[in-house]
Formats: C-alpha cells, structure tokens, sequence
C-alpha cells in the first residue's frame, strides 16, 4: 500500500506451525523469552503496531525497524481463505480512510 508517499507493508512472524507444533525459527514478537505469533506493519524505517498490548506493551507502539522484539518470516501461517478475505477487508476499508484522512467533507463524520 502507498498513499501520501509512505509504503507500507503487512508483516507477521509465526516461530510454530500450531501450538504443540515444532520451532519454526524466532519470528514474530518475543515476549519475555519466548516467541509469539504476531502481525504489525513497517512504513519506511518504522514499526507500526496496533495490538502490542496483547504482550503488555502500549496499545499504539510505534518502533525503530531494526526492534529486536519484533522478527518477520516470510509465510503467511493464515489458511489461503483467511488470507483472501483479509485483502477484500483492507480493499473495502482502504478508499474510505483515504477519503476521511485526504480531505473528506469537513465535520461531516461521513467518509
């Protein structure tokens, strides 16, 4: 995704196949000593995560790329359905964010 020059890209890290499933590697967001599954976005040398909470840090955590917290593996663990279904949602939700934050009608609240 690209919009007003920044690009930027849906990431994740899975270090199992399941819960009782064999080591992967460390990806994801490591969490005390361990790994854990986990999805972010990176924008240019940023971090952007939305759900960090989930691991007791501040629900917005916006961090340096180079976050030794965070490692991304290059699988996507979602079932191909779920991954077709995330595209159509971020499809769907894109044009209207961009009208909201581009200079939607003013005060409207109307996208």
């Amino acid at each position: 995704m690209n919009t007003q020059g920044f690009g930027a890209e849906w990431v994740c890290g899975t270090p199992r196949s399941g819960p009782l499933g064999p080591e992967n590697g460390p990806f994801g967001f490591r969490w005390g000593k361990t790994w854990q599954s986990h999805a972010w976005v990176e924008c240019g040398n940023f971090i952007v995560d939305i759900t960090a909470d989930q691991f007791g840090a501040p629900p917005v955590l916006v961090a340096d790329r180079m976050d030794n917290r965070y490692n991304k593996d290059n699988r996507d663990a979602a079932l191909p359905e779920f991954v077709l279904a995330r595209k159509r949602a971020a499809d769907d939700i894109w044009p209207r964010w961009q009208r909201i934050n581009l200079g939607g009608p003013k005060g409207s609240g109307t996208p």
